[in-house]
Formats: structure tokens, sequence, C-alpha cells
């Protein structure tokens, strides 16, 4: 049974808390460590991150093919730029048309959570390796 290497830097700052890792919705482990060895089974497996109900990530689908595959844990950079961006919409919405701020940053802000919990504001990334 090959093992993968996972590491979050997310836990380097977490006194107590643990992430969970769901593979193929069968089965939990505990991901305690920067750097997590996790046993898994050849072939194609579905992986997901998550601690709570805002810190998740997408499913994952990766390939098994070696022991020595290693994949990171990251921050979602599109969920965050398209964040961003309706930040963005919400200052030239309040400075150029002068409209009121209460009536555009609290639909704003609440269409960003509903974005990143659905999207995930984390995602599990392979990182690649240099072949020589």
């Amino acid at each position: 049974m090959p093992k993968i290497l996972i590491e979050s830097k997310m836990l380097k700052n977490n006194k107590n808390g643990v992430l969970k890792l769901r593979i193929n919705n069968e089965r939990v482990e505990e991901l305690k460590n920067v750097k997590n060895e996790v046993d898994l089974d050849y072939g194609e497996q579905t992986l997901q991150v998550y601690n709570s109900f805002f810190t998740k990530t997408p499913k994952k689908v990766i390939n098994v093919e070696s022991a020595d595959q290693k994949y990171k844990i990251t921050l979602h950079y599109k969920a965050w730029g398209i964040t961003a961006f309706l930040h963005l919409v919400m200052m030239v919405l309040i400075a150029v048309f002068k409209s009121n701020p209460l009536f555009t940053v609290f639909p704003i802000v609440a269409i960003e959570f509903l974005f990143l919990i659905f999207i995930g504001a984390f995602e599990i990334r392979e990182v690649k390796r240099k072949d020589s």
C-alpha cells in the first residue's frame, strides 16, 4: 500500500486544531502535523480535506501511481480572486455611484461568504516533481 505525503502550512500555527481527510467518502484520517503520510490504495482516489463548514476543500480525484506523490493544501486562488473582484465592484458602486453602503455591502459580503463556503476556501494541489 503506497503512502502519499500531504503538507499543510495551516497546521503550523493552529495549536489545537486538526484537519480531517476524507478518502472516497469511506474513511477519515486526521492530519495533525505539517507533513502527514497517508496510506492509500493504487488507482483513483477521491480526497477532501475539511475542518468545519467554513474550512473545506473541493473534492479532488487523484490517481495513485507511486509511493512518492506529494500534495499540498493551499488557498483556492480562483475563489479568492473572484472574492477580490466582488470587493472591487463594491468599492466602485459606493464611490462612483454614491449608493447606500448598507444596501451595497451586505449583499456582496453575503455572496462572498456563500461562494467561499460552497466552492471552498482551500484546495489540494499536487506538488510537481523535478525530473532530472
